[in-house]
């Protein structure tokens, strides 16, 4: 688990160019799949006959097997990141620079004014970021005494307080659990959560960055670990985030080494995927990976098959039709599927309320006190959300509200506070029926659905 050290120690540059030279190896390594570059070496590439030396070959590596680093970082899960996927979708607009009316309809986010409070937030957070980064390193200056962890893997599914191993703590388990040596067999499998992550982070050392692997070869690695039952280990590494396979069991490798488990499901076997593989570095060529790069060769590829490029006029056009909308208006959950508990609301604007909530949810600011007590506590990815019901209106009411606006372009006070009566109404109806007070929803046990 080297590559996971290297990632987590880079700096900010490092990993912003997706690779870091170790000055004491004398090897230029790539923080994605942990490919390395001998300083001093030159290297050529076949498909263009150039020939590069180590660290711009580092750089096309990076550039050529990965793409751009943001893209990966931005596929990282929100554990590592802290980002929801609504953020991740407004820093992919920013970085493609987009307008304020372009962001808005690729995020269904209803008015300028609200890109822009999501941008300030994220500039906001970066500060907070920088800070955080600064006062750490203090803390940490010059203290020898202070215990080093482990560092915890890139694709872990859930990061807790089972992750807190130190250096020491790891090789002693190590020793406790594989008494005749690291390539084993294991002296038993541990129950406790911390031991099991530490036993497993061991065995998946054995697996190397960017291989893919069959069942069979997977197994023939497990069983000198634990031959009784090497099937358990196996679906141990995959529910902890080590591996990753094919949904048909048939192909394995490292989680959140550069394979695309979509690219592997779209090929039928190893070759194919081979072929697949070197057909898509050769379409690359000379092209390269940055946003603008993209962008025009998406151009040109509309441009080949015939197909109009998507100019002012036309997104122009898709933004009056994505305000012609109809409005929903209605009565939503958000329930915790850990424990069943529910919060009930409504709104006036259903359209993206999932992604509002969750930003707000993940900026720590809900009104619901007790729902974000338990957001923090069990994650995001532990909650769902559902409409149960909209409100039938006598017309349509458009998104932008055009449809009941004065003559001077004023929304009617009184057909405002209408749809809330109405929407706030339909809420009564369900908490009368789904009762989300005390263990079963997040209202209180004698506390009426806030309005």
């Amino acid at each position: 688990m080297v590559s996971e050290e290297r990632f987590w120690s880079a700096s900010v540059e490092e990993l912003k160019q997706g690779y870091v030279y170790e000055e004491a190896e004398e090897f230029y390594y790539c923080l994605i799949c942990g490919e390395r570059f001998e300083d001093g070496e030159i290297f050529r590439d076949e498909q263009s006959g150039r020939w590069y030396e180590a660290r711009k070959y580092a750089a096309y590596h990076v550039q050529q097997e990965h793409g751009s680093m943001l893209d990966y970082l931005l596929e990282l899960d929100k554990r590592q990141t802290g980002l929801t996927d609504l953020q991740k979708e407004l820093i992919q607009g920013f970085a493609d620079q987009l307008t304020d009316n372009e962001m808005m309809s690729r995020t269904g986010i209803g008015s300028a004014s609200t890109i822009r409070n999501h941008r300030f937030v994220l500039k906001e957070k970066a500060k907070q970021a920088k800070l955080l980064l600064a006062i750490i390193e203090m803390m940490d200056h010059g203290n020898t005494a202070a215990p080093r962890f482990v560092p915890v893997h890139r694709t872990a599914t859930q990061i807790d307080e089972r992750y807190a191993i130190t250096e020491d703590e790891y090789a002693d388990l190590l020793k406790q659990y594989f008494p005749d040596g690291p390539e084993g067999p294991l002296a038993s499998f541990p129950r406790k959560e911390k031991r099991k992550v530490a036993v497993l982070r061991h065995i998946a050392s054995y697996f190397k960055s960017g291989v893919r692997y069959t069942e069979k070869e997977v197994n023939e690695r497990l069983i000198s670990f634990w031959e009784e039952d090497y099937a358990t280990l196996r679906r141990y590494l995959i529910d902890y985030g080590y591996l990753d396979r094919k949904d048909d069991g048939k192909v394995y490798w490292v989680k959140g080494s550069g394979i695309k488990k979509n690219e592997l499901e779209q090929s039928g076997s190893t070759e194919q995927f081979e072929q697949m593989t070197a057909a898509k570095k050769s379409a690359k060529g000379k092209q390269g990976k940055t946003d603008k790069q993209k962008a025009q060769a998406k151009e040109q590829e509309e441009e080949r098959k015939g197909e109009p490029k998507m100019d002012k006029a036309k997104r122009k056009q898709m933004t009056a039709e994505y305000q012609e909308r109809e409005r929903q208006m209605g009565v939503f959950q958000i329930k915790n599927n850990v424990n069943g508990k529910i919060y009930l609301g409504s709104s006036t604007n259903l359209d993206a309320l999932w992604g509002k909530e969750q930003f707000v949810l993940n900026m720590n600011g809900h009104a619901n006190k007790e729902l974000q007590k338990e957001w923090k506590q069990f994650g995001g990815e532990n909650f769902s959300f559902l409409v149960l019901e909209t409100v039938k209106l006598e017309q349509k009411i458009r998104y932008d509200y055009k449809d009941v606006l004065d003559p001077e372009g004023r929304q009617p006070v009184d057909m405002v506070r209408q749809y809330n009566r109405e929407v706030n109404d339909l809420k009564e109806i369900w908490a009368e029926k789904l009762q989300p007070y005390g263990e079963k929803g997040y209202h209180g046990p004698a506390e009426k659905v806030e309005k």
